[in-house]
């Protein structure tokens, strides 16, 4: 995805909703139908039900009630459009953008210039685009909408709206869904995640199915990651989901597909779906259901084992009894007085900086091999097609790739030349590269997705995604899941931890102070581990961190 522009962002922000009064959840249900896809319904949903206009109501009742109501998206957003006038209600496009207002600062209504017209003003934090692409903004930006009104019967409707909507941060939780994309890494060894918001409606399903088939990510059209169905496929009409079994019918262009990428077709499905089962028709017709025996790829990749620390004497599994060796990697990287390592998944392997400051791989039954001797290195990442990628951490510019026999394979990159690098993590899936810069205007957080060729040579790094960091001072990132990361941030003496969804809204971990270094166990945040002070520490709730009672001298990252 490309970086986020302030000035596109708003081209498409418009209508806005107050979303305090006026709208209640009731309890909806659905049964499963032949037609357009629709949504699973296990138990209880809940659809906001907003009011209509009230007889009498000024032109500031009336938009104030009218960004009420856009939280319900219901029917197309049928009750907010009863506030339009008959020509704006056609022509109203509340999908082309919703923008989310900073929390705890309400929007004002104030006169506008011409007659019969309000402006309405706000700061907004986040925006979704018409893809359902979510973007927060470094920091709030002010912005100002204006409504023009006429009478209709006597009533005032609203007569010019911008497209769009935009919310307070509880409108957005509660009339906007997560959905995940999935789409496959070249090597088809992973799903590699894209992160989407939908109004929550009947047809959200449908709408990810059409995001899906559309393959409108940046990183798609770059060769980052693959889509499995055909050019031009769309979804059909007779579609059906029920617990555990989805029927999706898709136009005749996916009769092109071979028995091999029908197969990887239905594991998109069933993952986005969260549906085990995929049943694929074109045009109503069963296609062929048979084995292409080629193996599942795998979603969420995650470190398989405790925590993985060095102590200046030790490395190893951090277990109830002490360390616990990694074959003969400890020794290896005991030996060489390693001050960072990263473990491969198999954990048969490990690249490392040791005591003289340059990268070597080790992997067991070979003997260690020194692939980076420049000086000032950062801690080197091994991706899972074992590659080492290295850089001094004086120059972002500096950034290359080895293969574990020392061959470099140089990088075609966009990192700016005046930055220096923290931190450098490749996900578990290989696909995407975290960095974390320190620049002369601050820190930069940038998700780059990862160019292969044959062989899964790292060969480009593609425009990243630009991260809302907090200002401060870079210290350490890494993965959380195929989904977020986490940082370190010092600022007045403190230092923060913050983690980000790719594709969604940050969140604030509390802090930690005198931290050094930051890892994960799992996939999630509650598997991160912080170093503080040759202390490891864990998360205890949502903004506090205790202690393990662990003493490390580093901690290593797992693959």
């Amino acid at each position: 995805m490309p970086k986020f522009s302030t000035i596109a962002f708003f081209s498409l922000v418009t209508a806005v909703s107050v979303a305090l009064t006026g709208c209640v959840g009731v309890p909806t249900s659905s049964e499963v139908q032949t037609g357009p896809l629709i949504n699973e319904q296990d138990g209880v949903q809940y659809e906001i039900v907003a009011s209509g206009p009230v007889a009498g109501s000024t032109q500031e009742q009336i938009l104030t009630d009218f960004m009420n109501a856009v939280r319900s998206p219901a029917r197309d957003y049928s009750v907010a459009r009863e506030f339009l006038t008959g020509a704006m209600s056609e022509g109203w496009n509340p999908a082309a953008s919703a923008t989310v207002l900073e929390r705890d600062k309400l929007p004002t209504i104030a006169p506008a210039l011409d007659e019969n017209a309000l402006t309405y003003s706000f700061s907004a934090q986040a925006v979704i685009d018409e893809r359902g692409v979510y973007s927060e903004l470094p920091s709030p930006v002010s912005q100002t909408l204006a409504f023009a009104f006429e009478k209709v019967n006597g009533e005032w409707r609203i007569s010019t709206a911008p497209p769009g909507i935009v919310l307070t941060l509880r409108g957005f939780e509660v009339s906007f869904e997560e959905q995940v994309l999935y789409y496959f890494d070249p090597s088809f060894a992973y799903l590699i995640p894209d992160t989407r918001w939908f109004a929550v409606r009947e047809s959200s399903q449908a709408r990810a199915i059409q995001a899906l088939l559309a393959a409108d990510s940046a990183w798609v059209q770059q060769g980052v990651v693959l889509t499995a169905f055909p050019p031009s496929t769309t979804l059909g009409t007779t579609s059906s989901l029920t617990s555990g079994r989805a029927v999706v019918d898709l136009s005749s262009e996916a009769l092109a597909a071979n028995n091999v990428a029908r197969d990887r077709m239905r594991q998109q499905l069933s993952a986005t779906l969260h549906t085990p089962i995929v049943v694929l028709t074109v045009e109503g017709r069963e296609l062929q259901d048979s084995s292409s025996g080629q193996n599942a790829a795998v979603i969420e990749p995650g470190s398989a084992g405790p925590l993985v620390v060095g102590t200046g004497d030790e490395f190893g599994f951090s277990t109830s009894d002490g360390l616990s060796a990694i074959t003969e990697l400890s020794d290896i990287v005991t030996s060489a007085g390693a001050t960072t390592a990263a473990l491969s998944t198999d954990r048969l392997s490990a690249v490392y900086r040791a005591a003289d400051g340059g990268a070597y791989f080790a992997s067991v039954g070979v003997a260690p091999r020194l692939v980076d001797s420049r000086p000032g290195l950062v801690a080197p990442s091994l991706d899972p097609f074992r590659f080492v990628w290295s850089a001094q951490r004086s120059s972002a510019t500096s950034l290359t790739t080895f293969a574990v026999d020392g061959t470099e394979h140089p990088l075609q990159t966009s990192l700016p030349a005046d930055a220096q690098i923290v931190s450098l993590d490749v996900s578990r899936d290989g696909a995407r590269l975290l960095v974390y810069l320190s620049t002369p205007s601050g820190p930069q957080l940038l998700v780059y997705g990862i160019v292969r060729q044959q062989g899964n040579v790292p060969v480009q790094l593609v425009e990243p995604v630009s991260l809302p960091v907090r200002s401060g001072t870079a210290i350490d990132a890494a993965w959380v899941g195929s989904s977020s990361v986490a940082t370190l941030t010092g600022d007045d003496g403190s230092v923060e931890v913050t983690a980000y969804n790719l594709g969604g809204p940050s969140q604030d971990l509390g802090d930690v102070d005198g931290a050094t270094q930051l890892v994960t166990t799992g996939s999630n945040t509650d598997g991160l581990r912080v170093l503080a002070d040759g202390e490891v520490w864990r998360p205890q709730g949502s903004q506090a961190w205790v202690q393990t009672g662990l003493d490390a001298s580093f901690l290593a990252a797992q693959q």
